[in-house]
Formats: structure tokens, sequence, C-alpha cells
């Protein structure tokens, strides 16, 4: 699965992104990341049902998640007043690998 994730705002107005596929992981977090995929049911979200209406406040991150499945897409943009519960354990762990993957370049 091919994964691009991008984070910005904050008081910092910190800006993150990672883009990688799983089978480019350790086996251990791939199956991690894929199992919180599955959990979260990402691909059942609806756009419309956690789109930000405002920009929420000064400090809130956005967040814009897009994965690659077999020829299936899907793409969320949401913020920390519409992110579901459901996402917030895959979330914290995409911004691990982005952190991750900007220590290395």
């Amino acid at each position: 699965m091919h994964i691009e994730f991008e984070t910005s705002g904050g008081y910092a107005n910190i800006s993150l992104a990672y883009r990688g596929d799983t089978d480019k992981l350790p086996p251990e977090v791939a199956g991690k990341l894929l199992k919180l995929i599955e959990s979260s049911r990402v691909f059942e979200l609806q756009q419309s049902e956690i789109a930000p209406s405002t920009a929420g406040p000064p400090d809130a991150f956005i967040y814009k998640l897009t994965l690659y499945e077999g020829g299936q897409k899907k793409s969320l943009t949401f913020n920390d007043a519409t992110v579901p519960d459901q996402l917030k354990s895959l979330l914290e762990l995409l911004q691990e690998l982005a952190w991750e993957q900007l220590r290395k370049d």
C-alpha cells in the first residue's frame, strides 16, 4: 500500500510529510500500520463526514491522508476538531514515520 500523509499547523505551524510503501517498511512496522488502517475503517469514511466546516482554532493541525491500494484510492482531509477517534492511533504512527523520514533526509 502506498501512503501519502501531510500535517501542518499548530502553534509553531509545523509541517510534516510522510510518503512511503508498506512493502518497503520493516515487517513489524508495516504490519502495525496495515492493522491500524484496517481497524480504523479508513476506506469506509466519507470526506463529507469529517470535512472541517471551519478553519478550526488557530492552533489546530490539518491532516491530509491518501492511501493507494490495488487500484483503489482514498483521500481525506480533516483537522483536530473533526478527526474521528478511530483514526487517532493511525495518525500517531504516521507522525512518527514522518519524523523518522525527516531525520533521514
